[in-house]
Order: C-alpha cells, then sequence, then structure tokens
C-alpha cells in the first residue's frame, strides 16, 4: 500500500484488540492512498480447475473419436457438449489466473483513493467524483470482498472478463463493483473508502 507525502488525511476506526475493544483512537491514513495488489493463498486453485478442466476435454474428445461411428446422436451431443464445456472451463480460469498474476505483480497502483475522487485503475480510464456516489454496499464471500457503488451519472467501465466481479462487455456503467478483497491491506482500504463516502456526504 503506497502512501504519498500528503497533507490531506482521512481519519478510520482503529482496530480492536483481544486487550482494549474500547475508546480506541483511530488511525490517520494520508491521502491520497495508492494500493496495489498481492497473491492470495486460493490463486493456484484456479491454475488446477484450468488443468483439471482441460484433461476432461481431452478424455471427452478421446472418447468421441474412439466411439464416434458406434454412438447415436444423444451420445455424440453428449461427446460435443463435453468437449465444449469442459474447454470453456478451461479457458475461463486459466484466463482468471492469469489476470490475478498480472494484478499482483504489477508494480503501478490498482486503486487510488483520494479526498475527492476514487479511481480503479483496473477498470477505469479516469477517477469518480465521490460526489456522484449515490449509495455504497459492501458484500463478503467467504475470502472474497467487493464494494458495490451506485452512481448518479455513468462512467466507462472497460471488459473485465476474466476477473472477479468484472464486466463482460465495455461500456457505459452506473453500478461499478470494485473488488477489494485482492489489494493490500484490504480492512484498511474499506475503511477508508467509507470515511471518504461519509465526508462527500458531509
Amino acid at each position: 500500500m503506497g502512501q504519498t507525502a500528503a497533507s490531506e488525511f482521512v481519519d478510520v476506526p482503529g482496530d480492536t484488540t483481544l486487550w482494549k475493544t474500547q475508546d480506541i483512537p483511530p488511525q490517520r491514513i494520508n491521502l491520497p492512498l495508492e494500493v496495489g495488489g498481492h497473491f492470495r493463498w486460493y490463486y493456484p486453485i484456479f491454475g488446477i480447475a484450468a488443468l483439471l478442466a482441460l484433461s476432461s476435454s481431452i478424455k471427452f474428445y478421446s472418447v468421441a473419436v474412439q466411439n464416434w461411428e458406434l454412438g447415436n446422436s444423444l451420445d455424440r451431443m453428449a461427446w460435443v457438449a463435453g468437449v465444449v464445456g469442459c474447454l470453456f472451463v478451461s479457458v475461463l480460469f486459466a484466463g482468471m489466473l492469469v489476470r490475478m498474476i498480472v494484478d499482483a505483480t504489477s508494480s503501478l497502483p490498482l486503486l487510488i483513493l483520494t479526498r475527492e475522487t476514487l479511481w480503479d485503475k483496473r477498470q477505469l480510464d479516469k477517477p469518480i467524483q465521490w460526489s456522484d456516489v449515490e449509495r455504497i454496499r459492501f458484500q463478503s464471500l467467504r475470502d472474497t470482498t467487493v464494494v458495490y457503488l451506485k452512481l448518479a451519472r455513468p462512467v466507462y467501465v472497460r471488459s473485465g472478463l476474466f476477473r472477479m466481479g468484472g464486466a463482460i462487455k465495455s461500456g457505459l456503467r452506473s453500478n461499478i463493483i470494485v473488488l477489494v478483497s485482492d489489494l493490500e491491506h484490504e480492512d484498511i482500504v474499506g475503511k477508508v473508502i467509507v470515511a471518504l463516502a461519509k465526508k462527500a456526504e458531509t
């Protein structure tokens, strides 16, 4: 998490501990806050899933080649569906793994937060003004945390087919999904987003 020298800052709630749960002083975060990606424990699972799906696709193809003449129309449809389906899953998981690795190894920040704007450089060509955010909502599922932003005016979003929560097609969107869990210090990032959104409301 990069923090450049700046006169601006935002205070976020401090973390509780086993020994102290009340009267915890806020944590001061300098702005702009530049956040990079990091490796998650589950990344190899996508690679394993891609290899298993590819292996299954090859098996379906082998069975189809050996038994095509003997099989009926339903058998042939099942073999073709198996080959195409498993190949699609393999490409999907392989693409997601590559995308995760590229994000995690990038030397450039993936998310930049300032007092006035949020810029998710993974999908946006320019920053979003906090004043344009009408509603904000967090959702966590297992180890994945995303932030849903409802905007007053649509912005252009790049395609993120192989990214969790990414838009399938590029175009104007009023609902933006920001993947937080693949970023450094996701807990602090989440708190900063909430704090800056509240400041913009006031």
